[in-house]
């Protein structure tokens, strides 16, 4: 009897400490392709044409919470990001081809079967996911145009705003509201995209304020310089303008004024414990460049106020077209 016993707590020992059986949860493959040929041109006579076609698999885990109910490993789901950047480039031209395309499909795998998320497509040569809740399509510059970068939330798809400049989101901020239930996060995005016929009245780009469901207010950002002091200036913020959240109820150790990230949105304690959207307010949103500011925009009813914006010299914020 006692070895029985034995040998049956030495059973349940090994159980406890054995590893748990995986569940395959998803298999998957994703493929690349080239393909070069020669063909004729018209500047070089001779032109080489490369078209490339790469498919990257981004897996990742997010926590989804329903109630209080539930336990650490019902919250945990598997999602699968498939980015494929189609790019073309041609030896009798500069930088990529416009028609080059970041493609994304984002699936939940946590069942039993595959479920599509999103699925988006955006001209550019490469893609950056930004943390688990944001993408950037990304098309390269050429010559003095800057790179642009298309935004959209991560796992909807939703298109969020363009910007311009050289980090992965380009000139792009995020800020988050304390203690404030359900979450509130903004961003704001700096574009330098500017049409030519613009640029002779002085339009330096579009900044944008908004929420994950899209834009809540876009204003103009403005010089009264034209020709060369015009075309320095724009080269400056299209390519190199930095946007920062002023808190003014932020304590020594918040840092100052920064960006935020959109992993580590700002948090702006001037706002703390916002209940309702349309009351967020009490901050500003200044536009920079080599550490100078442009332009310093208060937010006030969840919106850009150009009427109380304060802009350097020669520049201004016009208060949107009705």
């Amino acid at each position: 009897m006692t070895r029985n016993l034995s040998l049956l707590a030495l059973a349940m020992l090994i159980a406890l400490i054995a590893p748990a059986r995986a569940q395959t949860l998803y298999d998957g493959t994703a493929s690349s392709s080239v393909h070069v040929e020669s063909t004729s041109s018209s500047d070089a006579g001779k032109a080489i044409v490369m078209s490339v076609r790469n498919a990257r698999l981004v897996p990742y885990v997010i926590y989804v919470w329903r109630d209080q109910q539930q336990s650490d490993a019902d919250a945990l789901q598997a999602r699968l990001a498939t980015i494929t950047t189609d790019v073309k480039t041609r030896t009798d031209a500069e930088g990529v081809d416009p028609s080059s395309t970041v493609s994304v499909t984002v699936d939940d795998v946590s069942g039993k079967e595959p479920r599509r998320l999103a699925s988006f497509s955006e001209p550019g040569s490469e893609g950056v996911m930004l943390g688990h809740r944001y993408f950037s399509a990304i098309m390269p510059g050429c010559c003095d145009s800057p790179q642009i970068h298309r935004v959209h939330v991560l796992e909807t798809g939703r298109a969020l705003f363009r910007s311009t400049g050289p980090d992965p989101a380009g000139s792009a901020a995020w800020a988050e509201v304390p203690n404030a239930r359900p979450e509130i996060v903004r961003w704001a995005a700096f574009d330098g995209e500017v049409q030519e016929a613009d640029a002779k009245h002085g339009l330096l780009g579009h900044i944008s304020y908004g929420d994950n469901d899209g834009p809540l207010s876009v204003l103009e950002l403005r010089t009264r310089l034209r020709g060369e002091g015009y075309d320095n200036l724009w080269e400056g913020v299209a390519h190199g303008a930095k946007l920062i959240w002023i808190d003014p109820r932020a304590s020594k150790d918040s840092g100052g004024p920064s960006s935020g990230d959109p992993d580590s949105p700002k948090d702006i304690w001037a706002a703390e414990g916002t209940k309702d959207p349309k009351q967020l307010g009490g901050f500003q949103l200044a536009v920079t460049l080599d550490g100078k500011r442009l332009a310093t925009i208060p937010i006030a009813g969840d919106r850009l106020v150009p009427s109380r914006a304060i802009a350097g010299r020669d520049i201004y914020v016009p208060a949107p077209a009705q």
